[in-house]
């Protein structure tokens, strides 16, 4: 029982580490990296409460998915943010 309670504290952190990354971050790319910590922590917590089809449909439409689309739009546009730093 004491196990599965660090085991949700340490995944909880990294979740919410995640999300305070992604709000907080300077450039898009890093806060989109933030952002899948934080889906990954979320989908950790569905597997450790027995929900394990959802944990696996989080990885699978929001990381696999959703973040790849961002990761890719946030590179093609990475030209512009990187020019207007330099102004």
């Amino acid at each position: 029982m004491i196990g599965s309670q660090i085991a949700f504290g340490l995944i909880a952190l990294v979740a919410l580490g995640g999300g305070l990354f992604a709000v907080t971050a300077k450039r898009t790319f890093h806060s989109a990296l933030g952002l899948g910590a934080a889906l990954i922590g979320v989908a950790a917590m569905f597997i450790q409460i027995g929900s394990g089809f959802l944990g696996v449909i989080q990885v699978l439409v929001y990381v696999g998915g959703i973040l790849t689309l961002l990761i890719f739009a946030v590179m093609f546009v990475a030209g512009d943010e990187e020019l207007e730093a330099d102004a």
